[in-house]
């Protein structure tokens, strides 16, 4: 099966209420993960499916609620990042050619 007919196979065999704007918002996250493969994109609906998420609303709503959340604390730790620049140097870019 070419990559068209896996993708008409999803418009017209899919559970998914809104297949066509469905398989848009895959394709939408697989670039924005910089996964430009079909089989991303159908893994993506899959999960979707698995998880009866069958309409756009719901996938925007599990996702509101399954974000991960990062705790950030504050460091008591500092960090050199590494030696100072002495304080009369100056980057020359064209040094050494000729």
């Amino acid at each position: 099966m070419n990559a068209k007919q896996l993708l008409l196979s999803w418009l017209e065999d899919s559970s998914f209420l809104q297949p066509k704007d469905m398989i848009l918002i895959a394709m939408n996250i697989a670039c924005a993960n910089n996964k430009r493969r079909l089989n991303y994109i159908v893994g993506i609906m899959k999960n979707w499916e698995n998880e009866s998420l069958l309409t756009v609303e719901e996938v925007d709503s599990y996702d509101e609620n399954h974000k991960p959340f990062l705790k950030s604390k504050p460091s008591t730790e500092t960090y050199t990042s590494g030696r100072e620049i002495p304080s009369g140097f100056e980057l020359d870019l064209t040094a050494g050619e000729k």
